[in-house]
């Protein structure tokens, strides 16, 4: 067994952590008598050839053993075998090497239908899998599903079957999908789903009680984070109400919580689903089974405005956050008090506020706290009345930007205590008060926080203060920042005495570490303010073509230099084009694209790709400030469309996010038609 291994030159592959020299020794292992050791090596594959799903030059030379292990190592074999489908499924694998690597596990076909066959049904089960992604015919799939009487390997083949031949498996998975065992039940009606093909009258109830059997879908054929999720986010929107209607109305509170989360991906996917889904959750409200109880917060946290016709429940259950706040993770109660800040709803500042004076420590999402009259009544009147909650408060409202300006008089007032948090908000939200500036100054030098230094200068005067932040990046003391650095330039002549510590950054060509290039941006703007653009373009275009977040620093410093004299980057215009395929830098370069004279016409595409790309965070900004109109029929479509953007801080953001992209939008729109 493994004849040729050592004849492979696994010295000039690599994977995941570089050369492939140890690969040749994992393969041996996978193919131990001892169980164990065999698991182990075939973990260890997974973590180096097949690295988080991606695939490398050492992969496609591995396929050969690994097939050759699936059929005759004495252990583990079908471990081998899912493993094999994966590497060929898109779903599972991708990267540079993906192509040669599915062509080699097709290469392994005859092999793996010979082990449809096999004695152990656990391998014929991974077997199915492994050799529909190989591009297995339909002849050896019926021909073992006429003989196989296992249930999970008959789901593995109802499942290859609806992928192979689906137009002639309609009737038999039809059949098995009402009366088959609960796995085979399952895999059927999953099958059919992924064919587009309706389900038979009494499919619904019959997949319900099979998923209250415990059945379910092995991992590898899955195409999302739990494979019940798709059984309500595919199928049509009376469908799929019909199966969350069942999944909550089953006697077993697993099957209950299946049907919560397939409800918040529904959600997740569709604009359209929230109005429809929400509200079956009622019922759940008063479930006998605490856990479902919770998932039911956790749906209402994640539902977006839609949450609010709840809002009297979230308020019920955020009171008791005063109690759970010193508990660890997101108690239900955290969960309710995020919703209402979300929503707007000022009920959650009194048991924050409460929570804090009892001493708990907490953190919420600042910028999740959406700013209503009522929430801003709510705010100040706390403040007016317990000028210490400005500690937990401030931070939550600084983000409000302008919004937040009738606060500014009660945050002053409270700067005796808590004078850190009121500073920072003032800092963020953008107002220039002489009481921060001491909190201000003690940030800059602390942490290099450019943003606060240059709010000193504008105050004071005080150049040094900004000088000190610049040279503590430049040299690594402090982070780069991560928003624009314009700014910077205004300072001219002043930056003079980080000339030689700015100059040694500009190399020519871009640094191999993502921070470090931005440095070089910085180095480079602060030159040019000094001796003029000429000496820094090569570092600049550099750092540019290297593409990824850097590049779009490069791009806002060549808009600033385009603003002034266009004729002195009019030639990075080529580069800049190389740009609006990438989604970390295309804003950017659009933007600076138009300010060389590009007409706002031809930057429609990339500018509405990077409204989806940040959430309109930066791009909508910009289409403003270019007073692109050209844009508004891409923006009308995005706005229509019932499909989720995506976009999200996190997977419990994706519905809020997406609402308040739509209001951006909105926004967007009307300013543009006054244009």
């Amino acid at each position: 067994m493994l004849e040729g291994l050592d004849a492979v030159a696994w010295d000039e592959l690599s994977h995941a952590y570089g050369s492939g020299l140890d690969t040749p020794e994992l393969l041996r292992k996978a193919g131990s008598e001892d169980g164990e050791v065999a698991s182990a090596a075939i973990a260890d594959l997974h973590g180096s050839i097949f690295h988080q799903g991606t695939v490398y030059p050492a992969t496609v030379a591995a396929v050969p053993f690994l097939a050759e292990l699936a059929a005759g190592a004495t252990s583990c074999r079908s471990d081998l075998a899912w493993m094999l489908g994966m590497l060929a499924d898109d779903r599972h694998a991708y990267g540079a090497a993906f192509t040669r690597v599915r062509a080699a596990v097709t290469g392994q076909l005859e092999l793996l239908v010979a082990l449809l066959d096999d004695a152990d049904p656990q391998v014929r089960e991974a077997a199915a899998y492994a050799a529909t992604k190989a591009g297995v015919g339909a002849e050896p799939l019926w021909r073992r599903w006429a003989v196989e009487e296992h249930p999970a390997a008959r789901a593995a083949l109802a499942l290859a079957l609806g992928e192979v031949d689906s137009a002639g498996a309609e009737t038999v998975l039809g059949d098995a999908a009402l009366h088959g065992d609960p796995r085979v039940r399952v895999a059927a009606a999953l099958a059919l789903l992924r064919a587009h093909l309706d389900w038979p009258a009494g499919t619904i109830p019959a997949l319900v009680a099979a998923i209250d059997d415990d059945a379910g879908v092995t991992w590898a054929w899955s195409r999302g984070g739990e494979w019940s999720e798709e059984i309500v986010v595919a199928p049509s929107a009376p469908v799929a109400v019909a199966v969350v209607e069942h999944l909550l109305r089953s006697t077993e509170p697993g099957t209950r919580t299946s049907g919560l989360w397939a409800l918040s991906r529904r959600c997740d996917a569709r604009r359209a689903a929230p109005p429809a889904f929400v509200p079956l959750v009622a019922p759940l409200l008063d479930d006998p089974d605490p856990d479902v109880r919770d998932g039911v917060i956790d749906v209402l946290r994640q539902a977006g405005a839609a949450a609010g016709q709840f809002a009297d429940v979230l308020a019920e259950v955020a009171g008791g956050f005063p109690d759970s706040a010193g508990e660890p993770g997101f108690t239900v109660e955290y969960r309710a008090v995020e919703t209402l800040q979300r929503l707007g709803d000022p009920r959650w500042v009194e048991p924050v506020c409460a929570a804090a004076a009892r001493g708990h420590q907490f953190r919420f999402t600042p910028g999740a706290v959406r700013c209503t009259p009522e929430v801003l009544a709510a705010v100040r009147g706390r403040l007016v009345s317990h000028p210490a909650y400005a500690e937990v408060l401030a931070g939550l409202v600084g983000h409000w930007g302008a919004d937040a300006t009738a606060l500014v008089p009660d945050l002053l007032a409270a700067m005796p205590h808590a004078g850190p948090q009121v500073a920072g908000a003032l800092l963020v939200s953008g107002h220039d008060e002489h009481a921060a500036v001491p909190h201000w100054r003690n940030q800059a030098v602390r942490t290099g926080d450019l943003q606060a230094a240059l709010a000193v200068r504008r105050l004071t005067g005080d150049t040094d203060v900004v000088l000190d932040a610049l040279h503590a990046i430049l040299t690594g003391d402090a982070r780069v920042p991560w928003t624009s650095m314009s700014g910077v330039g205004e300072l001219g002549e002043a930056l003079a005495p980080l000339l030689p510590v700015a100059s040694a950054q500009l190399t020519g060509s871009a640094d191999r570490i993502h921070p470090q290039r931005e440095r070089q941006v910085l180095a480079a703007r602060m030159v040019a303010a000094v001796t003029g653009p000429a000496g820094v373009l090569p570092t600049v275009e550099a750092v540019l073509v290297a593409g990824d977040t850097p590049a779009r620093h490069a791009a806002d410093l060549i808009a600033d230099l385009a603003y002034a004299s266009p004729a002195t980057v009019a030639h990075l215009e080529p580069q800049l084009r190389d740009r609006l395929g990438d989604r970390w830098s295309r804003l950017s370069a659009a933007r600076a694209l138009a300010r060389l004279g590009v007409q706002t016409a031809e930057l429609v595409e990339p500018l509405t790709r990077g409204v989806v790309d940040y959430g309109g965070r930066f791009a909508l900004a910009i289409i403003l400030e270019l007073r692109a109109v050209e844009t508004i029929p891409a923006l009308e479509e995005l706005l229509d469309r019932d499909d989720r953007s995506g976009v999200g801080s996190s997977a419990d953001d994706i519905v809020w996010a997406d609402e308040l992209l739509q209001e951006r939008i909105e926004d967007t729109l009307a300013r543009l038609r006054d244009t």
